[in-house]
């Protein structure tokens, strides 16, 4: 059977913690994005935050996963340009952020700070590659690394012994000089990190269930949806798989009682939290 709904523009519009109040409730978060701009950003959203958890850590093997991230995204960057609708991003955020500020009763002091934060992030992007270069032109270690990174163990300590060597070092000279690397392209994770906060918490939030496994709905087109997004308690044994474009999306839960095996839809009835996230 399919479920199958209209959402507009007259749901509720629900603005949540997106960090906080979440995990509280012991979910697991799955999201699909809507167009191949927003997919770019949730994977360099993903690539730093795998940098930020690793770069406080001691080992060899800490600084490894850091500069292997770096590395994957400057060549990310490098290979797709996407500054210019970042910034327009922001740009349209600030216009909205702005018509808020003449709203009654709303927290003036927390849109004029997510005001001014958009503002000076515009300003940083626009330096952004003049800063990259400046940092890295000289960097041979990164260089080499950056080299030897697409064949595989091309970076043991036998290939590259000046590698080897830098990360036996003390771990904390290690984790200044990486975040000196790092700090050209904060301004990019920071505008990132902000664009996906401000989607995130624009969203027509509803309980929905899934009958036999599936559920379908259309989006209005005069709404500009970025990201579905499905909430779910940790310890329900279904995940989905989200596929969707402008006019509609799809979502199927699947079952996988051994993570060796296919998965396969379930037949029974999944009642979830449904976000349309929207700019």
């Amino acid at each position: 059977m399919t479920s199958l709904h209209c959402l507009t523009m007259t749901s509720v519009t629900k603005f949540h913690n997106y960090l906080g109040t979440r995990t509280v409730k012991k979910k697991n978060l799955y999201e699909q994005p809507l167009n191949e701009r927003i997919r770019n950003l949730l994977r360099l959203e993903y690539l730093f935050a795998g940098i930020m958890y690793r770069i406080k850590g001691p080992a060899e093997w800490d600084s490894r996963a850091v500069i292997d991230n770096f590395i994957e995204i400057l060549d990310f960057i490098a290979r797709i340009d996407f500054k210019v609708e970042l910034i327009k991003d922001l740009e349209h955020h600030a216009l909205i952020l702005e018509r808020w500020q003449r709203t009654p009763n709303v927290n003036t002091e927390r849109l004029t700070n997510l005001l001014d934060k958009t503002k000076e992030l515009v300003e940083k992007l626009d330096h952004i590659e003049n800063q990259l270069e400046e940092n890295l032109s000289q960097n041979q270690l990164i260089h080499l690394i950056r080299q030897r990174s697409t064949i595989s163990g091309g970076t043991c300590r036998s290939d590259l012994p000046g590698y080897y060597h830098w990360l036996q070092r003390n771990p904390k000279q290690r984790q200044n000089k990486l975040s000196e690397w790092l700090a050209p392209l904060m301004p990019l994770r920071d505008a990132i990190d902000l664009n996906l906060y401000l989607i995130r918490n624009n969203a027509v939030t509803s309980q929905e269930s899934a009958l036999s496994g599936f559920f379908q709905s259309k989006l209005d087109g005069n709404v500009n949806y970025q990201i579905i997004q499905v909430w779910m308690l940790m310890e329900h044994p279904c995940y989905p798989e989200i596929k969707g474009g402008k006019q509609r999306f799809t979502i199927r839960f699947f079952e996988q009682a051994d993570v060796e095996e296919r998965a396969i839809q379930t037949e029974q009835d999944v009642n979830f939290e449904l976000c349309c996230c929207m700019t």
